[in-house]
């Protein structure tokens, strides 16, 4: 018999599903159709976004089945993986190493978030370029309004960063979703942002706080139940801690791929704290 919390699980998990839909299917527009429609890319061209935003969910559920003879997280952390990878990555790619890194994190019960480990090795993979194919041949140049709609260069499927806030105030009516840190992440970033920006004179100052990266990691990779602090004062020092190392990354490493490597950082941090402190409440199980 299925009890009142597996309930409210499955239905978060479908939320989570349908949200990642919307962005994948936004970025099949952005990256496929639009060109399709403009006649400058083929239908099986236009397609590969979406089947790249997808690849990630067929392997996470394969491993599933595998496992557990059942849907239950992977299916959701391979989605999540795949919908933020850069446009020309290789679909067999990202569906082997995103099936290989969840099969064997879940296997051996390593509780180092997969989502963060595959998408930065699947994102150099494809050599940290995000640009589609159109894009890539020519000059584009963006304004604020641009970015913030989702025109901007970035993963397949996360530049509308419109559609991620949108998606934050869904998330944040679930009763399992750690609102407080994506909050706080994004917070710390903006403020750290804003403070190097006026101390450089930083023109781009907009920009940068308006990093699609940053805010999709910020609400779907580091608020994710099974790899973040469960008490609230944890959560609060996790999100500090990681918008601190998601600024210094992105300014100084890479300002698409260094929210995923603070990240990262912020999930090893505690994981090890969590080992040296032998408190198995510190992070979900």
């Amino acid at each position: 018999m299925i009890t009142h919390y597996e309930k409210k699980i499955k239905t978060d998990n479908l939320i989570w599903l349908l949200l990642l839909i919307v962005l994948a299917f936004f970025g099949f527009y952005k990256n496929g159709l639009n060109y399709y429609f403009s006649k400058q890319l083929s239908l099986v061209e236009a397609l590969k976004p979406l089947a790249l935003s997808l690849s990630g969910l067929f392997s996470g559920i394969l491993v599933d089945l595998i496992i557990y003879h059942k849907l239950e997280k992977n299916y959701l952390l391979g989605f999540l993986i795949s919908i933020a990878l850069p446009c020309k990555l290789s679909i067999f790619i990202s569906s082997l190493v995103i099936f290989i890194i969840l099969f064997i994190l879940d296997k051996f019960k390593i509780n180092i978030s997969p989502l963060f480990i595959t998408a930065i090795l699947l994102i150099y993979l494809g050599q940290a370029n995000f640009y589609n194919t159109i894009e890539s041949k020519m000059p584009i140049f963006y304004q604020t309004v641009d970015v913030f709609l989702g025109r901007s260069v970035g993963g397949v499927g996360i530049t509308s960063i419109i559609l991620m806030l949108i998606s934050l105030i869904v998330l944040c009516t679930r009763f399992y979703y750690k609102k407080e840190i994506p909050f706080i992440t994004i917070g710390t970033y903006c403020i750290l942002t804003l403070i190097y920006s006026l101390c450089k004179s930083d023109a781009n100052l907009f920009l940068n706080l308006l990093n699609s990266s940053v805010i999709f990691v910020a609400i779907f990779y580091m608020p994710f139940n099974n790899y973040s602090p469960i008490k609230d004062n944890y959560q609060i020092i996790y999100a500090i801690i990681g918008g601190i190392l998601i600024f210094v990354c992105t300014f100084f490493i890479n300002n698409i791929t260094g929210a995923f490597i603070g990240g990262l950082l912020a999930n090893i941090l505690f994981y090890l704290i969590e080992i040296l402190s032998k408190n198995k409440k510190f992070i979900a199980s």
